[in-house]
């Protein structure tokens, strides 16, 4: 039967798989319309550095989803930590005898609780960075509309239409709004799970006549 650290060996395993496959466009979903570098150079030298203002809300969705990436190492690497004092406190429950066993046992009961909670947390936040992967599409689709539309206050011609590139956002924005809705679905979940985890820090801490703390069970 595996342990828990050979069950999260196994998904860490996973998850490197699912981290390169969403290097990849979010489900296929790609640009259609992109404005040429040609035509930016044609616009006026004071026009150009405000369209590349633009590129800040890029700049944003990346960083968001460094963010999530960071959530889930931390995670995992939580959950190392926590096999380690759970090896500690059952060695120390087998010495121990009376009133001890049972307060160790409800440690080792919340420290596993803790454990659920992030494995629970590092599936959510892969949906979350599938999301991230979305929102960062959406935020290059605005900065190609932001490019074509001062391509069109330029009057610089062009075989493009600012109209496709707003369509664009548009489709891109549905798509977003439809995935969120699975995310703040399973966020519920993930609040459920969260919930078990702090009624077992509780039960323990109101066992040895002390406050929720331990650097170990901090949120």
């Amino acid at each position: 039967m595996y342990r828990r650290t050979q069950l999260r060996a196994l998904a860490r395993r996973g998850l490197l798989v699912g981290l390169a496959a969403l290097c990849l466009p979010a489900c296929g979903m790609s640009l259609r319309y992109t404005v040429d570098e040609d035509m930016l150079q044609r616009l006026p030298k004071a026009s150009k550095r405000s369209v590349y203002q633009a590129e800040t809300i890029v700049t944003i969705a990346i960083d968001a989803k460094g963010a999530v990436k960071r959530k889930i190492d931390n995670a995992l690497k939580e959950n190392d930590r926590l096999d380690a004092k759970i090896d500690e406190v059952k060695a120390q429950r087998g010495k121990a005898s009376g009133d001890q066993v049972t307060k160790l046992g409800l440690e080792i009961r919340m420290l596993e609780a803790k454990q659920d909670y992030n494995e629970a947390l590092v599936d959510h936040q892969r949906l979350v960075l599938k999301l991230s992967d979305r929102e960062l599409l959406l935020a290059r689709a605005q900065f190609e509309l932001a490019k074509a539309q001062l391509i069109k206050k330029h009057s610089i011609q062009g075989d493009m239409a600012v109209e496709d590139f707003e369509g664009q956002v548009r489709d891109i924005q549905a798509r977003v709004a439809e995935f969120r809705k699975d995310v703040d679905e399973e966020a519920a979940e993930l609040k459920e799970e969260e919930n078990r985890w702090l009624e077992a820090k509780k039960a323990y801490y109101s066992a040895i006549g002390e406050s929720s703390k331990g650097w170990w069970t901090e949120q």
